[in-house]
Protein backbone atom coordinates (compact mmCIF):
# COMPACT_ATOMS: atom_id res chain seq x y z
CA UNK A 1 0.00 0.00 0.00
CA UNK A 2 1.46 3.38 -0.95
CA UNK A 3 2.22 5.74 1.92
CA UNK A 4 -0.54 8.23 2.61
CA UNK A 5 -3.39 6.11 1.26
CA UNK A 6 -6.41 6.31 3.54
CA UNK A 7 -8.19 3.03 4.25
CA UNK A 8 -11.87 2.43 4.88
CA UNK A 9 -11.12 1.16 8.39
CA UNK A 10 -9.44 4.45 9.30
CA UNK A 11 -12.46 6.40 8.09
CA UNK A 12 -14.97 4.09 9.80
CA UNK A 13 -13.14 4.57 13.11
CA UNK A 14 -13.96 8.29 12.95
CA UNK A 15 -17.20 8.55 10.94
CA UNK A 16 -20.40 6.52 11.22
CA UNK A 17 -21.76 7.98 7.99
CA UNK A 18 -19.76 8.83 4.88
CA UNK A 19 -21.03 11.58 2.61
CA UNK A 20 -20.62 10.92 -1.13
CA UNK A 21 -20.93 13.70 -3.72
CA UNK A 22 -20.15 14.06 -7.42
CA UNK A 23 -19.06 17.46 -8.68
CA UNK A 24 -19.91 16.51 -12.29
CA UNK A 25 -23.56 15.59 -11.81
CA UNK A 26 -26.26 15.80 -9.15
CA UNK A 27 -25.52 12.43 -7.55
CA UNK A 28 -25.05 12.53 -3.79
CA UNK A 29 -25.77 10.38 -0.79
CA UNK A 30 -24.73 9.07 2.59
CA UNK A 31 -23.44 5.59 3.33
CA UNK A 32 -23.10 3.90 6.71
CA UNK A 33 -19.47 3.01 7.28
CA UNK A 34 -20.47 -0.11 9.25
CA UNK A 35 -22.17 -1.48 6.14
CA UNK A 36 -19.21 -0.55 3.95
CA UNK A 37 -16.88 -2.34 6.38
CA UNK A 38 -19.05 -5.46 6.34
CA UNK A 39 -19.12 -5.49 2.54
CA UNK A 40 -15.55 -4.47 1.71
CA UNK A 41 -13.39 -4.83 4.82
CA UNK A 42 -11.22 -2.30 6.66
CA UNK A 43 -8.23 -2.52 4.31
CA UNK A 44 -10.04 -1.15 1.25
CA UNK A 45 -8.28 1.99 0.00
CA UNK A 46 -10.64 4.95 -0.25
CA UNK A 47 -9.65 5.63 -3.88
CA UNK A 48 -10.85 2.10 -4.71
CA UNK A 49 -14.14 2.78 -2.92
CA UNK A 50 -14.76 5.64 -5.37
CA UNK A 51 -14.73 3.15 -8.25
CA UNK A 52 -17.02 0.73 -6.41
CA UNK A 53 -19.56 3.41 -5.52
CA UNK A 54 -19.60 4.94 -8.99
CA UNK A 55 -19.30 1.69 -10.94
CA UNK A 56 -22.48 2.43 -12.91
CA UNK A 57 -21.45 6.00 -13.76
CA UNK A 58 -20.65 6.40 -17.47
CA UNK A 59 -18.10 9.07 -16.61
CA UNK A 60 -16.14 6.66 -14.40
CA UNK A 61 -14.97 4.94 -17.57
CA UNK A 62 -14.71 8.12 -19.65
CA UNK A 63 -11.93 8.26 -22.17
CA UNK A 64 -11.56 12.01 -21.98
CA UNK A 65 -9.74 13.44 -18.98
CA UNK A 66 -12.00 16.50 -18.88
CA UNK A 67 -15.12 14.33 -18.51
CA UNK A 68 -14.24 11.92 -15.70
CA UNK A 69 -16.51 11.12 -12.78
CA UNK A 70 -16.14 13.57 -9.91
CA UNK A 71 -17.26 11.34 -7.04
CA UNK A 72 -15.57 12.27 -3.78
CA UNK A 73 -16.00 12.22 -0.01
CA UNK A 74 -16.21 15.81 1.29
CA UNK A 75 -16.36 14.67 4.91
CA UNK A 76 -12.75 13.49 4.72
CA UNK A 77 -11.41 17.00 4.21
CA UNK A 78 -9.76 18.08 7.41
CA UNK A 79 -10.44 14.76 9.17
CA UNK A 80 -7.50 13.68 11.35
CA UNK A 81 -6.69 10.15 10.16
CA UNK A 82 -3.38 9.74 11.95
Amino acid sequence: MPAGVVLLGQVAARLSVLEVVCNRCDRHGRLHTSRLLAEHGPSLPMPDLRFIIAANCPRMIARHVHDVCGVHFPGLTGLDLT
